[in-house]
């Protein structure tokens, strides 16, 4: 039988496990380790050297507080062996007790450019990333949006800087326009470039508006970082992480591997009014 949650079907190495091919122990490394440290600390699991580091937490590192927590869980489960191994039962009871999405985020995409990186494909990527977590990106309405000519030549470069508080200004002016969306859902903007090449997007809008803007040349998981900036707020600290992994590293990603969060991110995207309970 497959994997079913969307925390673990897409990854590869989880999928392993389930096939009997692999198992996760002490030395095991990595997301997939990451992935279940997630998950017991959901089901009430306290893992606190495994979380201490504030940018890459859970570590993703197989140790003894991990195998002490799979064991309690396997305990716990009344009908697994508690030999602190992840292996195909585990991993099975695991998938069982997350099988579907606790929480949903719902994108509205407004465009007034063509994206390098197809809209499709910085969707899913957002929905994979999130569903690590149990939280579904779900894709609510797209729209092309018509502009006048004075508003072509307006937003053809965006040279508004990005802050967090907007009231004026050329990013104000353009989420105002186009299908509006209900507050708690997102708006994200796709622009041709920001005066600034290197600016990739912005997470800035006004009160009571959520919404970000990204720019046509953006990488593939652009999108969901500045999604992330939303759902964060500006009173998140750190705003942006220095572990590579992270899906809030100040760079853009190129790697086709998943970024992933932090359980303070993830705790804090949960609690976000535009995260709603499934």
């Amino acid at each position: 039988m497959a994997l079913t949650s969307p925390r673990f079907q897409p990854n590869a190495a989880l999928a392993e496990v389930e096939s009997n091919g692999k198992v996760l122990k002490i030395g095991s490394s990595g997301t997939p380790v990451h992935l279940v440290q997630m998950a017991l600390l959901d089901l009430g699991y306290s893992l606190p050297v495994s979380t201490a580091k504030a940018n890459y937490s859970p570590d993703g590192i197989y140790g003894e507080e991990t195998r002490q927590a799979v064991k309690k869980f396997q305990k716990d489960s009344g009908t697994l062996k508690d030999d602190g191994v992840v292996g195909q039962k585990t991993i099975r009871e695991l998938d069982r007790r997350f099988s579907a999405f606790q929480h949903r985020v719902r994108l509205h995409l407004r465009s007034i450019a063509l994206t390098h990186v197809p809209f499709e494909r910085s969707l899913s990527n957002a929905e994979l990333v999130y569903a690590m977590y149990g939280i579904k990106i779900e894709f609510a309405s797209g729209e092309s949006i018509k502009l006048t000519p004075d508003q072509r030549a307006l937003f053809d470069k965006v040279d508004q800087a990005c802050k967090w508080d907007l009231n004026d200004g050329e990013i104000n002016e353009l989420q105002g326009i186009g299908s509006r969306a209900p507050a708690n859902d997102i708006l994200v903007f796709y622009v041709n470039t920001f005066a600034d090449s290197n600016l990739l997007g912005c997470g800035g809008h006004a009160k009571n508006r959520p919404a970000c803007t990204v720019a046509a040349h953006a990488g593939a998981w652009d999108t969901a970082h500045e999604v992330c900036h939303v759902l964060l707020t500006s009173s998140f600290n750190p705003v942006h992480i220095s572990d590579q992994r992270n899906l809030m590293h100040p760079e853009s990603r190129s790697s086709p591997t998943p970024p992933v969060l932090t359980d303070r991110q993830v705790k804090q995207i949960r609690n976000s009014p535009l995260c709603g309970a499934m």
